[in-house]
């Protein structure tokens, strides 16, 4: 018996509310948070996010403050920076402890904890052996924009692969780590949320109701008698046909289509399945996986 994150959740180019966590602002000219706050939500706002976290360097800025001046979701966080970093969303106090402590301190607070871009600079940035050592985390940065202007790979769906292989069940995330204007809006969280209340949307993350996209939207996410289809489209556009690809245990691709939309039977073996859709311009789109819940515990 498998489970499906999307299960209760409307999907559609309609549905869903667009988030970034990973944001830096208001920290003073020269720092990642280069430009105001105010200037950075409005330009946000103007995007077409609904979602946003300022999530400044050991700094937890309290949104509560613009709430009322702009028509975004705020919630508090801050990235915890002692090497390698995290992202501590939606608590209301800093914890400059171990990682285990911050960890400990964001979800006893209702929040949730990212692993920041696992390949900034080298491979394993963020080493696998000290991932297993950690628990409590909700998922990691598996595209991180930023990290294509500085050193590295920006993609980690290798360290996600290798987390879920070993039965730790992480969702993916996607964010722009803003530090300056050319980096809003490259990639992005979609959030299958019932409504825009902070409860709902962090209730949403937690149970892998979301998915990451770098410009793809997903139309159709059904799973039934173990088969698997998905569709994924522009907004708006005449092209129907896109690249899917199965990923599963290992990172190993199972099956690669192209089509209106991606449709793969499992054989019950799959410890999980996950999906990655391609559009004619490179654009893509990554769900939560499919799992087998007698596999896996929580990261």
């Amino acid at each position: 018996m498998y489970v499906n994150p999307y299960q209760n959740a409307l999907i559609g180019v309609d549905h869903g509310l667009k988030a970034n966590f990973h944001t830096h602002a208001g920290t003073g000219k020269g720092t990642c948070g280069h430009h105001e706050i105010h200037d950075v939500l409005e330009s946000y706002q103007d995007a077409g996010y609904q979602v946003l976290t300022i999530s400044n360097h050991d700094l937890l800025t309290d949104m509560n403050q613009y709430g009322e001046e702009y028509d975004i979701v705020l919630i508090n966080g801050y990235e915890y920076s002692m090497e390698p970093h995290m992202l501590c969303i939606g608590c209301d106090e800093l914890c400059t402890g171990t990682h285990q402590e911050a960890i400990d301190s964001c979800v006893e607070q209702g929040g949730f904890v990212i692993l920041c871009h696992p390949n900034w600079i080298r491979k394993e940035y963020w080493p696998w052996k000290d991932i297993d050592n950690i628990r409590g985390f909700t998922g990691l940065e598996i595209y991180n924009h930023l990290i294509y202007r500085l050193e590295g790979s920006g993609l980690a769906v290798d360290t996600w692969d290798y987390i879920l292989s070993k039965g730790r069940l992480a969702w993916g995330f996607g964010n722009d780590d803003f530090h300056r204007w050319q980096d809003l809006g490259r990639v992005w969280n979609i959030i299958l949320s019932p409504s825009r209340s902070k409860s709902d949307i962090i209730s949403s993350i937690k149970s892998g109701s979301f998915y990451v996209s770098t410009g793809l939207l997903l139309s159709e996410f059904e799973f039934e008698n173990n088969i698997l289809k998905v569709s994924a489209c522009f907004r708006n556009t005449y092209i129907k046909e896109y690249k899917y690809r199965f990923i599963g245990q290992d990172g190993r691709v199972l099956d690669t289509q192209t089509g209106e939309s991606g449709v793969y039977k499992l054989n019950g073996n799959e410890k999980y399945v996950r999906v990655e859709a391609i559009g004619e311009n490179g654009a893509m789109l990554w769900t939560q996986p499919v799992y087998n819940p007698d596999c896996f515990e929580k990261p």
